[in-house]
C-alpha cells in the first residue's frame, strides 16, 4: 500500500512543482564572480518556471504558456553565459573556495536545461490534450444521445511526450546526482537534497503515467470493442465498498467511439430481489451468511472491490440466463462510483442546468443525491427521473469541462479516496490499476500491524448520512508483539423530519415506536491481521444478533470471519435518533514489530472506507521503557505516549521507530 501522504500529486501538473525546486537550487551562483548572462539567467529561470508551476496549478494556462517560454529563455541564457574558460571566471576561480564551488556550475546549468525541457513538455499536455481543437476527448455529433469520441492517435502522442518528460526528468536527476555537495556552500546542501527527492519522486509519478498510456489504448477498444459496467453506488447506505448499489449503467467503447447507455435500476436484473444460488469465493463469508446479498444490486458487502466486482458479474450473469434465458454480454470492466465523484469532479466540470430547469453544482450535488430529493421528490418514479437526468446532465458536461486541469485532480482525489474503484478482466491491465491503488482491495502485502473498519447498513434507511464514526486505536508495545484495544463509536445524528425513505422500515414496527424513530443499525466488522488473537470484545449500548452474522455466542464472544488473510469481528448496533453506541475490541498482534538494524518499528497500516461523513481516527501507541531517539511523523508526543488523530478520507500508514 502506497502511503497517500508519501506519494506525488495525481496528474502531471504535479511535475511542475519539481522545476521551481531545481532551479532553486542553482541561486548560489549569483554571490559568485560569474558573468552577468550566466547569473541573470538562472535567477530568471527560477522566477519565471516557479510562476509557471503556480499558474498551471491555479489552470492559467496563458500566464503558464508565457512563464514557461520566459524560463526555457532564460535557461539558453544561463548556457551561454557559462563559458568555463572566460576571463572573468578565470579571475574568480584563483579563490580557491570559488573555483571549488564553480566546478559544480556546469551539472546545475544542464540540470536547469532538462528541466526546462519537462516543463514544455508539461505545458504541451496541459494545455492540449484537454483543450483546443487537437484535445483527446471531442463530442460525437452524430450520437443522438451525446456521446463522445476519443482520438487514439493523440493518446499515443501524448504517451511518447510522457516518456520525453520522463528523460528529461532523469536528465535533470543525473546532473544533481553528479554534484558533490561538499563543494557547494552548506546552505545550499539542503535545497539540492530536496531536488533529487523531488526528482525521484516526478520520476514514479511519471512511470505510472507511461504504464497507463500502454494499456490505454486496449481499454478504449483499439483491439475489439469494449463494454464496461458503471455501478452508482448511495453511500448514505452503507455497503463494503462504500454504498448500496441501486443504479447502474453501461457503456461500450469502440476505436475510441464512448456510447454511454441510459441508467438503469438494479431491480431490473434482481427480479423480485430474488436470492440466486452460484459458485462462492472462499472468502464470501457475507454472501453465504446474508440471503439478501445474493444477488446483482446486493452483493458488494466484502470491502474487498474485485472480490465484489466479479461476484457482482457472476449474479448478473446467472439472473439473464434465469429470467431472460440468455447469456450477459462479456463485461471488460466494472466501475464504482459515488456521488462524492460527482462533488470532486464538478469543480472542474463546472455547474449545468437539467433538461427540467434544475441547477446542479459542486457545493450542493451530494445533499441533493443523498438526502433532499427523498423529501423533495418523494415519488420513486419521479425521484428515479430527476436523479437519471441530473447524471445525463453530469456525463454530458464532462466532455467540455470548464477547468480541466481541476477535473484530473478532481478524478485523481476520487481514485485515491475510493469513491471511484475499478476493476478489468484483462489481467495487464488490472495489474496497473493495483498499482495504482484504485482496485480499492483489502491490502495484503502488509507487514507490522493492519485495521480496517467497515460499516454495512442492515437497518434498510439512508442514515449513514448523518452517522458519525470514530475509531481511537490504543497500542502497548512489549517485545515484538503489540496489546492493541480498538474501540468503534457511531452517533446517529439524523434529525427529524426525514422523508419516508431515509427513515426506511427500522423505527416503523411496533416493537420500536416506543423507543423513537430513525433506529440506525449499523453492522461493524473490524479487520485485524489474521495472527491477531481476540482477548475480550464488549459493547456500550445496544448489540442485536442480526443478521446472522452478526451473532455473538456470549457476551464477550464476537461473531468472527475471516476473509482475504484477515480476522475480522462483526457486532450490529441498534443506535436510537441523538445517541451514540459503541464497540471495543482487545487483541493482541504477535510480530508487529520488526527490527531494521539498530532501531526498532511499528508500523500500522490504515485502510478505510469510503464514506459522505469520513471517519476520525486517533491512533495512541505507549514506547516501550528506554526507548531513545524516537521518530514518529505525523505524531505528538506527551511523556511516553504518541498521539495520531486524522480525518481519514484515504489509506495510510503509520510509524514508529526507536532505538532501545
Amino acid at each position: 500500500m502506497r502511503d497517500s501522504q508519501r506519494r506525488p500529486p495525481v496528474g502531471l501538473i504535479g511535475l511542475a512543482a519539481l522545476l521551481a525546486t531545481l532551479a532553486g537550487a542553482l541561486l548560489w551562483a549569483q554571490m559568485l564572480a560569474a558573468p552577468f548572462r550566466l547569473v541573470d539567467g538562472l535567477v530568471e529561470a527560477r522566477t519565471q518556471l516557479a510562476d509557471a508551476e503556480e499558474a498551471l496549478t491555479a489552470g492559467n494556462r496563458k500566464k503558464a504558456r508565457y512563464a514557461t517560454a520566459q524560463g526555457s529563455a532564460a535557461a539558453r541564457r544561463a548556457r551561454a553565459g557559462y563559458r568555463p574558460e572566460s576571463p572573468l571566471l578565470s579571475l574568480a576561480r584563483l579563490s580557491p573556495r570559488v573555483d571549488t564551488a564553480l566546478g559544480q556550475t556546469g551539472h546545475l546549468v544542464s540540470a536547469l536545461e532538462h528541466s526546462a525541457a519537462a516543463a514544455e513538455g508539461t505545458l504541451e499536455i496541459a494545455q492540449d490534450a484537454l483543450r483546443g481543437p487537437d484535445k483527446i476527448v471531442f463530442k460525437d455529433v452524430k450520437n443522438k444521445r451525446g456521446g463522445s469520441r476519443i482520438r487514439i492517435g493523440r493518446i499515443r502522442a501524448v504517451g511518447e511526450l510522457i516518456a520525453s518528460i520522463r528523460s528529461e526528468v532523469r536528465g535533470a536527476a543525473e546532473e544533481l546526482s553528479a554534484v558533490d555537495p561538499k563543494e557547494l556552500p552548506r546552505r545550499f546542501r539542503r535545497p539540492l537534497g530536496k531536488a533529487l527527492e523531488s526528482a525521484s519522486a516526478n520520476d514514479e509519478l511519471l512511470a505510472d503515467a507511461e504504464a497507463g498510456f500502454e494499456v490505454l489504448p486496449s481499454i478504449l477498444g483499439v483491439d475489439e470493442p469494449r463494454r464496461y459496467l458503471l455501478g452508482m453506488q448511495n453511500s448514505a447506505e452503507l455497503r463494503g465498498t462504500g454504498g448500496a448499489m441501486l443504479r447502474f449503467a453501461v457503456f461500450s467503447i469502440s476505436d475510441g467511439k464512448l456510447d454511454l447507455q441510459p441508467d438503469q435500476s438494479v431491480y431490473d436484473v434482481d427480479v423480485n430481489r430474488r436470492p440466486l444460488d452460484i459458485p462462492l469465493p472462499e472468502d464470501a463469508w457475507y454472501l453465504r451468511e446474508i440471503p439478501d446479498s445474493q444477488r446483482f444490486g446486493n452483493a458488494n458487502w466484502s470491502p474487498d472491490w474485485p472480490l465484489s466486482a466479479r461476484v457482482m458479474l457472476a449474479y448478473a450473469e446467472a439472473s439473464a440466463k434465469q429470467f431472460q434465458a440468455q447469456s450477459l454480454p462479456q463485461i471488460d470492466g466494472f466501475f464504482a462510483i459515488d456521488p462524492v465523484v460527482m462533488e470532486q469532479a464538478l469543480k472542474g466540470v463546472g455547474g449545468f442546468k437539467t433538461p427540467g430547469g434544475r441547477r446542479v453544482k459542486a457545493s450542493k450535488v451530494v445533499n441533493l443525491l443523498l438526502n433532499r430529493a427523498y423529501a423533495a421528490t418523494p415519488n420513486p418514479g419521479i425521484r428515479r427521473a430527476t436523479l437519471s437526468g441530473i447524471v445525463e446532465g453530469f456525463y454530458r458536461n464532462l466532455l467540455s469541462p470548464k477547468r480541466p486541469s481541476t477535473l484530473i485532480e478532481g478524478f485523481g482525489k476520487s481514485l485515491a479516496e475510493k469513491h471511484m474503484q475499478m476493476w478489468m478482466r484483462d489481467e495487464a491491465e488490472q495489474a496497473f490499476v493495483e498499482r495504482m491503488n484504485w482496485d480499492g482491495a483489502l491490502e495484503q502485502a502488509v507487514t507490522g500491524d493492519y485495521l480496517n473498519v467497515v460499516q454495512q447498513n442492515v437497518g434498510g434507511n439512508k442514515l449513514d448520512f448523518f452517522a458519525d464514526m470514530e475509531t481511537t486505536v490504543d497500542v502497548r508495545l512489549s517485545g515484538r508483539s503489540a496489546r492493541v484495544a480498538t474501540e468503534v463509536s457511531i452517533r446517529n445524528g439524523a434529525f427529524l423530519p426525514q422523508a419516508r425513505y431515509v427513515l426506511g422500515n427500522v423505527g416503523r414496527a411496533a416493537d420500536t415506536l416506543s423507543r423513537g424513530w430513525a433506529l440506525h443499525r449499523p453492522m461493524i466488522n473490524i479487520y485485524v491481521p489474521g495472527r491477531a488473537g481476540l482477548q475480550r470484545a464488549s459493547v456500550e449500548g445496544t448489540r442485536i444478533d442480526a443478521p446472522e452474522a452478526a451473532a455473538w455466542h456470549s457476551s464477550e464472544s464476537p461473531a468472527t470471519h475471516s476473509e482475504r488473510g484477515k480476522t475480522v469481528w462483526t457486532a450490529t448496533l441498534e443506535i436510537p435518533l441523538g445517541e451514540k453506541g459503541s464497540t471495543r475490541f482487545a487483541y493482541r498482534v504477535p510480530n508487529a514489530v520488526e527490527r531494521a538494524g539498530q532501531r526498532w518499528i511499528y508500523r500500522l497500516a490504515l485502510q478505510h472506507q469510503p464514506k459522505v461523513r469520513p471517519e476520525t481516527t486517533i491512533v495512541r501507541v505507549s514506547l516501550p521503557d528506554g526507548a531513545r531517539a524516537v521518530r514518529a511523523p505525523g505524531f505528538k508526543r506527551r511523556g511516553h505516549v504518541l498521539a495520531w488523530e486524522k480525518v481519514l478520507r484515504r489509506d495510510h500508514i503509520v510509524e514508529v521507530s526507536w532505538r532501545s
